[in-house]
């Protein structure tokens, strides 16, 4: 059965868009989505998934992890913070809302701080509800200048964009964010993802 996001969640929730986002992270596990937890739910059907959520959606957030887990679905949900609480070079995928809906110089410091956290060869995928060009076009250039490769734009359907992206070699990682260190060091000891792939349990909403 196709898998669709709730009655509201518009075109990024249509069974085309998150057909689209299961295929670019297939293989890849687990994957960490910053956004709502229906579409962390959505991802969580073909594997482990960590959605970090703002604090006003928490009540939501625990509902769809008791829900998940009911359907014997790997979802977990934790409390997003000013810092982002992932290790340096870890992550396989990585799935965000709105990066079109940003600021350019938003969306810059934004992916800045979200691409030191991919593994080499990792993948960055923004999903954007918008139909318009322009904004696409902002998308791909935030990820350009992300030193992200490969990029691709697909629209699954009118009034969804998805932006892919992999993460260039660790040695260019370093070189293009090297304040990313010392900040993810700190983050790292958390335990929130490991460098194996294991999510740890701090920061839970339950």
């Amino acid at each position: 059965m196709a898998v669709k996001g709730p009655l509201l969640s518009g075109a990024l929730g249509s069974a085309p868009t998150l057909a689209a986002v299961l295929r670019w992270t297939e293989g890849r596990t687990p994957v960490v989505v910053i956004g709502p937890p229906w579409l962390g739910d959505a991802v969580a059907t073909a594997g482990r998934v960590l959605v970090l959520v703002e604090p006003e959606t928490r009540p939501i957030a625990v509902r769809a992890r008791r829900r998940a887990r009911k359907q014997n679905r790997a979802l977990d949900v934790a409390l997003a913070a000013a810092e982002l609480p992932l290790g340096r070079g870890v992550l396989p995928a990585l799935v965000v809302e709105n990066v079109g809906g940003l600021q350019d110089d938003e969306a810059r410091r934004w992916l800045a701080a979200l691409v030191p956290c991919l593994r080499p060869g990792g993948r960055l995928i923004a999903a954007d509800a918008t139909s318009s060009k322009s904004a696409a076009a902002r998308v791909a250039g935030a990820f350009l200048s992300a030193a992200l490769t490969e990029i691709v734009q697909e629209w699954p359907r009118d009034g969804a964009l998805l932006t892919i992206g992999v993460a260039p070699t660790s040695s260019v990682i370093k070189a293009r964010f090297p304040d990313a260190a010392a900040a993810s060091s700190t983050a790292g000891s958390g335990g929130m993802v490991s460098a194996d792939g294991g999510i740890g349990s701090f920061g839970s909403v339950e």
